[in-house]
């Protein structure tokens, strides 16, 4: 048993997941990355243990937090930092592309969050981390992923008043245009193509729509984490952090002309 905090990053493999496990291990926590078996890359010193675990699962991901709490006794951090995206047009999204992004973006976090309740519940203390974002008004080619991350945003506002009496405080990260350098690079390349623009004209029409004038970076999703799961923010539940360097819209519309199979010639 462990008498050190035990934070658990889901998704800890990812561009910023790895920013938040090398954060929260920096900031004296015990870290286990939990990550899809056979995802690319592996776990810094900040991270000292691992689980595999599919989110989409119940049965793994039960066993993964079991690991972890027979291991330790414990679990004082859960950081839902898992997701995928997709670059469609409503109209050209067929049911079985809206089922994967719901199912790893809504059902993961779900199970995840029932799986760490029950343990944070028996000893009445916790915090639930969720990300969502920042890029749900007006974002074209989305549709999927926006609605997968407003309903966690509602989820965490549901799990907040639902905890609150156990000690346990939910809430969301939501960050803006996490760019060049992470995986989000190859969506807003894919984004940047389907406009019929350059990476370099799209960059620059990014960059304008964030007033304090560049990408958001990993780090800084992993410092708001950071100061969440921290004795500071105790009396913080229910709220959702933007770390959008001020992006308040998004400004790059699809082209009028432009054909989508399925749709209008």
């Amino acid at each position: 048993m462990s008498g050190q905090d035990i934070a658990i990053v889901v998704g800890g493999l990812g561009g910023i997941g790895a920013a938040i496990v090398r954060k929260l291990g920096n900031d004296g926590f015990h870290v286990v990355c939990a990550d899809r078996a056979g995802a690319p890359g592996r776990p810094g010193e900040e991270a000292p243990e691992s689980v595999d675990i599919d989110i989409t699962d119940p049965a793994s991901v039960e066993a993964a937090f079991a690991t972890v709490e027979g291991r330790h006794g414990r679990l004082d951090v859960l950081v839902n930092a898992a997701g995928i995206h997709m670059q469609k047009l409503l109209v050209d999204t067929d049911p079985d592309d809206w089922d994967r992004i719901q199912r790893v973006n809504t059902r993961g976090p779900f199970l995840t969050c029932r799986a760490g309740a029950k343990i944070m519940m028996r000893a009445r203390r916790g915090r639930i981390v969720n990300l969502t974002t920042r890029l749900g008004f007006g974002n074209p080619y989305s549709s999927a992923y926006i609605a997968s991350k407003n309903a966690l945003w509602g989820l965490t506002q549901c799990l907040a008043v639902e905890l609150a009496g156990y000690g346990i405080t939910v809430n969301a990260v939501a960050p803006g245009h996490v760019g060049p350098g992470t995986g989000m690079e190859k969506q807003f390349r894919e984004k940047a193509e389907k406009l019929g623009m350059s990476w370099e004209d799209f960059e620059a029409q990014v960059i304008k729509t964030i007033p304090v004038g560049r990408w958001c970076r990993p780090e800084d999703v992993a410092a708001a984490v950071s100061w969440v799961a921290s004795p500071a923010a105790s009396f913080v539940t229910g709220e959702t952090i933007n770390v959008t360097g001020g992006f308040v819209g998004y400004g790059l519309a699809p082209p009028v002309e432009e054909r989508f199979t399925g749709g209008p010639a």
